[in-house]
């Protein structure tokens, strides 16, 4: 059975558009010239004018995205750098908010070892006050005195809720005092090589990021990752294990643990309890 005009015209208008992409990101467009109307400026100045504001939109995200990284590396570089991270990572869509997402891997593939390597933390921590900045808003504030009611027996089993705009990093530069520069207004310098444990979240005034002890980072993570309260306690040395009441109730009072579930308590919301 032939195809359908409107699939013929689908198909057609698909493969025009990918020519097009082709060429904006590549130069590379076999018959795309010939499909160009003139109308007062050549295929060539035409597709120029839209390759021009491709690259330039693409950039101005970027700077927009990480703005350390810029002040960090210089217009002139960082713009280099955007425009080949843009030919290697397009966006598939207009929508620019999550172009920055594969920046810092794509940095680790080409700065690790070298001097510059500090660039790849500078990356990592200012993707994760983006993505703190689009998390999803939480009103849960969690009452210790419900917490307190849960029957010991299942208190193993409880499972912490991080607020959504909750971020946690290793580096192993010193970004940090970086960030902080930057935000004070002050010259950055390259960081120093030392390992660093970031919060990230976002308040009410903006986003906020605090340097984390290695033991709140190791009981963080597992709350993150979805551990029982068992087992967030058993990632923690043996000899800290009796921190975890402060643990708690730092990070509780905090507003960073927003909320808990457990065997009990997820019975009686899903109608089942007494």
């Amino acid at each position: 059975m032939p195809a359908s005009p409107e699939a013929v015209h689908d198909l057609a208008l698909q493969d025009l558009q990918r020519q097009f992409v082709q060429e904006i990101l590549y130069r590379k467009s076999d018959g795309l010239r010939s499909q160009v109307v003139a109308n007062g400026l050549d295929a060539d100045r035409r597709l120029a004018i839209y390759r021009t504001k491709a690259r330039e939109t693409f950039a101005l995200a970027l700077e927009a995205a990480f703005p350390v990284l810029l002040a960090c590396m210089g217009s002139e570089q960082f713009r280099s750098l955007a425009w080949t991270y843009q030919r290697a990572w397009p966006s598939p869509a207009g929508n620019l908010l999550h172009i920055g997402a594969r920046l810092p891997g794509y940095l680790a593939d080409h700065l690790r070892g070298m001097e510059d390597e500090y660039l790849c933390d500078v990356a990592r921590l200012e993707w994760c006050v983006q993505e703190a900045l689009v998390a999803a808003d939480s009103s849960s504030v969690l009452d210790l005195t419900v917490l307190a009611a849960v029957p010991p027996e299942s208190q193993g089993e409880i499972r912490f809720v991080l607020h959504p705009s909750v971020g946690l990093l290793r580096t192993d530069y010193g970004v940090f005092a970086l960030w902080a520069a930057h935000q004070a207004g002050q010259p950055v310098e390259p960081a120093r090589q030392v390992t660093e444990s970031v919060l990230v979240r976002r308040l009410a005034e903006g986003v906020q990021l605090q340097r984390l002890l290695p033991l709140d980072l190791l009981w963080l993570e597992a709350v993150r990752d979805g551990a029982t309260l068992a087992e967030a306690t058993a990632a923690l040395p043996a000899g800290d294990q009796d921190q975890l009441g402060a643990l708690l109730v730092r990070w509780v009072t905090a507003g960073v643990i927003t909320d808990f579930a457990s065997v009990g308590r997820l019975a009686v919301q899903e109608g089942t309890g007494p």
